[in-house]
């Protein structure tokens, strides 16, 4: 894959991980950041990036948006993210 598409997700996970340390403050943002992340895993299947993909289904799968209380699952989801950015990162070298 092109440097250039790895620059991209690399970018659009940032801001993933921006709109998920956002929702702390503001948990009605939690819906907001799993459809955003719906979105991303869209575009890894897209660009094939598989190994990606797969992290992410798994992060979906343990997110579940709260309106009112902070998420449960909070810490391993930031987590996910992290190693999802030094993979991304890995592929840039």
């Amino acid at each position: 894959m092109e440097r250039d598409v790895w620059l991209a997700l690399e970018r659009e996970l940032q801001r993933l991980y921006d709109l998920h340390e956002s929702s702390v403050a503001d948990p009605r943002k939690c819906r907001t950041f799993n459809s955003q992340a719906s979105l991303f895993l869209e575009r890894l299947e897209e660009v094939q990036a598989w190994d990606l993909a797969d992290r992410v289904m798994e992060l979906l799968a343990g997110c579940s948006p709260k309106d009112f209380s902070p998420c449960d699952n909070r810490q391993c989801t930031k987590g996910c993210l992290e190693r999802l950015q030094e993979k991304i990162r890995a592929k840039l070298e």
